[in-house]
């Protein structure tokens, strides 16, 4: 028998099955989700980058302060940045940002997942899967601390897993801290500190309803929001912050709409400027040795890379008014010469000045412009020829510190020195000579022959010591070195000297004979507050107070009637010495008033000559008595104000004498008034001898030689001694006269006679009282004129009282 299959009866499908199945499609597309994104948490999580939590703040700003404690720079490695306490944040800012940046900040654990929801949906929605991120503020930390700004789903990951590790760490108000000092505003600032000073030039502290509003609205889009470019911007995304604090309840829609419409002061500029340039790179660079030296850190790199990252507070010596009067100086191109060298570089100058009590240096200038961040700063590394601004350092001080008074006579003639297998002979800038001058005379016209001279008999070593002592780079070893006479009184030295060395070394005059080391910084605190540095003064005695005062009081001389008078500084009592290279590449001016010293210097950098001047600049200008001394009045002018300083008072142990000018010594009968002067000295230094360079010696008028029997009408005069290559103009000749060697019969019949011409006479002739040796009195050699009268006519005498 055949069986026959039973026919299986199909199943109607109901109606009420199809949400389970849609529920299990859901429940599998979730379960590949969560698996997938298990995945990519696990692929993220092996890629993390190292947890530090240092990174957290960033790097900070150091902070750099002038002499009255205000902010002038910072200074930052890549970022701009300065940590600020949370208590020290406006509350309007902090709200701003939870209102427009993470409303559910305070009740999430890290990750806001129902933003994220609402991001996914709007990216899927949208087509674009990198569309709205939905970060919190937690994880925004994460991402400016630890990772990249790609817009990936990776990155994405690592940022919420980071975020949650930091919500375990720190508390909501760290977190928010850390935040607030980490996010970019723009324009190089980073953190609500930095922004507050960049674009409204103030303490986040400071900040009100407006001005936390605008820069809250930054942080998504910097550069497109950013209210120095795009102001339009900047505002309708702080109405749209603004909206955010209503929506949120932290204010009302009144005072949203009058923050919009309050005026925003923003800080002229925007990006740092080139402000205090110069000064800054100086600091820098001390800070740095500073740094090394005190064993904050091990070397050069350290120590630099702290200044850039640590967050220093380093304040300075900075005069900000008189350095940003300098920088508009040297701005100005009509005080500078027009020249250019062969290669077309400009003639440069750089000049820096410091407080004479303290060795605070109150301004620099490294060069006509300021271009870039410590470019060649020529105030502190531009070692240069000094040329006679030398001469006080290294000759006419130790000389005085020898007992050597400024009236001490020397003979400014030719005169040359052996040298190695060479003979040297220096002259004088002018070309002249001047005969036998005191050293004053010596000072005020800057005569080189007479230096050489004192130099050779003060002798190289201590002059070398001397001004080693005034903190001048001297250099004392084998086969290259400054122990020779050119190097240490015309100032041909090795390496040369900066105008702040020079500035320093000056000081030293005016502060009694006390040098103090030239420094910027005054004190440096860390990012906690603890001061890690603070300049002591390490003043030292390097000449007594009489030899600065007597030095000063030649240096004068200069400024009122020498080479210097364009230094004068209106109304202060002002000295100075100017300086010249014999090729005219560097020329200086350096002096002090009693309250600064300064220094200023010109040039080429590569040292092209300044000796071919086109017709318009003549050759004068490229002394330092020119530009270099204008340019020192006009800044220590500035610097001064109001305030007038007299001349400083004279110490105990320095008397006023009067000496023969031709000897130095005590004048004797016969010296002439006109040659007899006023000086001070050291009491125990004043002279005892008299004069035993004059002589009296007859002459004849007609040939200037010595008279001989028949010279007519011979004369006899007063006139110093000197060698036979002195080219003192009233030297004793050495030749008899070569004019009358015979008898003269017309000659016999003639009679010459002195006559008295004081205005008092009314031109009638008198015979001039001239007295003898044992006498006293007579007529003033200044009224005595001798005349040719017949033989035997009889004048009368001089009948004046005063001339008996």
């Amino acid at each position: 028998m055949t069986e026959t299959k039973k026919k299986r009866k199909s199943r109607p499908f109901k109606i009420n099955s199809w949400p389970r199945a849609i529920a299990l499609c859901l429940g599998g597309l979730v379960a590949i989700g969560v698996i997938c994104l298990m995945g990519l948490f696990i692929y993220a999580a092996q890629d993390l980058p190292e947890f530090d939590p240092a990174q957290l703040s960033g790097a900070k700003t150091t902070l750099i302060y002038d002499d009255e404690g205000n902010l002038v720079s910072g200074l930052h490695a890549g970022q701009n940045r300065t940590e600020v306490s949370l208590d020290k944040v406006p509350q309007d800012l902090i709200n701003a940002f939870v209102a427009t940046e993470d409303r559910d900040f305070y009740r999430h654990h890290g990750v806001n997942f129902r933003g994220i929801a609402r991001a996914v949906y709007r990216n899927l929605t949208s087509g674009d899967l990198k569309g709205e991120g939905a970060s919190s503020i937690t994880q925004q930390l994460a991402r400016n601390a630890y990772l990249s700004l790609e817009t990936t789903w990776e990155r994405k990951a690592k940022e919420i897993l980071i975020a949650l590790k930091l919500e375990s760490m720190y508390s909501k108000d760290e977190i928010m801290t850390m935040y607030l000092n980490i996010i970019p505003f723009g324009n190089g600032a980073y953190g609500v500190q930095a922004a507050a000073n960049t674009y409204f030039g103030k303490d986040v502290s400071e900040l009100n309803l407006a001005e936390c509003s605008l820069l809250a609205g930054l942080p998504q889009g910097p550069s497109y929001y950013d209210p120095y470019q795009h102001l339009d911007r900047a505002k309708a995304r702080q109405r749209d912050v603004l909206n955010n604090m209503v929506w949120a309840g932290y204010i009302d829609q009144a005072t949203a709409d009058a923050a919009f419409e309050a005026e925003l002061k923003f800080k002229n500029g925007g990006v740092a400027n080139k402000q205090y340039g110069y000064y800054v790179d100086a600091v820098i660079e001390e800070a740095i040795e500073l740094l090394k030296a005190h064993n904050v850190y091990r070397d050069h790199t350290e120590a630099e890379a702290a200044i850039f990252r640590a967050g220093f507070r380093i304040y300075t010596c900075l005069d900000a008014d008189l350095q940003k009067y300098s920088e508009e100086l040297y701005a100005d191109s009509s005080r500078f010469l027009k020249q250019t060298s062969p290669s077309g570089e400009i003639v440069q100058s750089a000049m820096a000045v410091v407080e004479v009590s303290s060795g605070e240096v109150k301004a620099i200038m490294g060069g006509r412009t300021y271009q870039a961040q410590r470019q060649f700063n020529r105030a502190i590394s531009a070692y240069r020829q000094p040329g006679s601004a030398i001469k006080p350092l290294t000759v006419y001080g130790p000389a005085l510190e020898a007992g050597l008074m400024p009236f001490y006579i020397l003979d400014d003639s030719p005169i040359s020195y052996k040298s190695g297998g060479t003979v040297w002979s220096p002259k004088n800038y002018d070309g002249l000579y001047r005969g036998l001058i005191t050293m004053r005379a010596a000072v005020k016209d800057s005569i080189n022959t007479y230096a050489v001279q004192m130099l050779d008999k003060v002798g190289i070593r201590a002059a070398f010591d001397f001004g080693r002592s005034l903190g001048l780079p001297l250099l004392d070893t084998p086969g290259t070195n400054d122990l020779a006479l050119a190097p240490l009184s015309l100032g041909g030295l090795t390496h040369g000297v900066t105008p702040v060395q020079m500035a320093a070394a000056y000081a030293a005059f005016a502060n009694k004979g006390v040098y103090n080391d030239p420094h910027f910084i005054r004190r440096i605190v860390n990012c906690k507050g603890a001061e890690i540095y603070s300049y002591q003064p390490n003043s030292r005695r390097v000449m007594s107070e009489q030899t600065a005062w007597l030095m000063t009081s030649m240096l004068r001389t200069v400024v009122t009637s020498g080479t210097g008078t364009r230094g004068q500084v209106p109304g202060v009592f002002t000295v100075g010495k100017t300086g010249t290279t014999d090729d005219y590449r560097d020329s200086w001016f350096c002096g002090f008033t009693p309250t600064y010293a300064a220094a200023v210097w010109q040039g080429f950098d590569q040292k092209d000559t300044l000796r071919n001047y086109p017709p318009q600049y003549p050759s004068e200008t490229a002394f330092g008595g020119d530009i270099p001394a204008r340019l020192f009045s006009s800044i220590l002018a500035k610097a001064h104000g109001n305030s007038k300083p007299g001349a400083p008072p004279m110490p105990g142990n320095i008397i006023q004498v009067s000496v023969c000018r031709a000897s130095g010594m005590l004048p004797s009968e016969i010296c002439p008034d006109d040659q007899i002067i006023t000086d001070y000295c050291l009491a125990t230094a004043a002279p005892t001898e008299t004069c035993d360079r004059h002589q009296l010696v007859t002459i004849c008028p007609e040939s200037g030689k010595l008279a001989g029997v028949y010279c007519p009408h011979p004369q006899t005069r007063a006139l110093v001694t000197a060698n036979a290559q002195s080219r003192a103009a009233d030297k004793v000749p050495t030749e008899s006269c070569d004019i009358h060697t015979e008898i003269n019969v017309y000659s016999m019949f003639r009679d010459d006679v002195i006559i008295c011409t004081d205005p008092r006479h009314n031109g009638r002739l008198y015979q001039a009282n001239i007295p003898r040796k044992s006498e006293s009195g007579g007529c003033p050699e200044k009224y005595w004129e001798r005349i040719v009268v017949e033989e035997g006519t009889k004048l009368p005498r001089c009948p004046l009282a005063d001339h008996q």
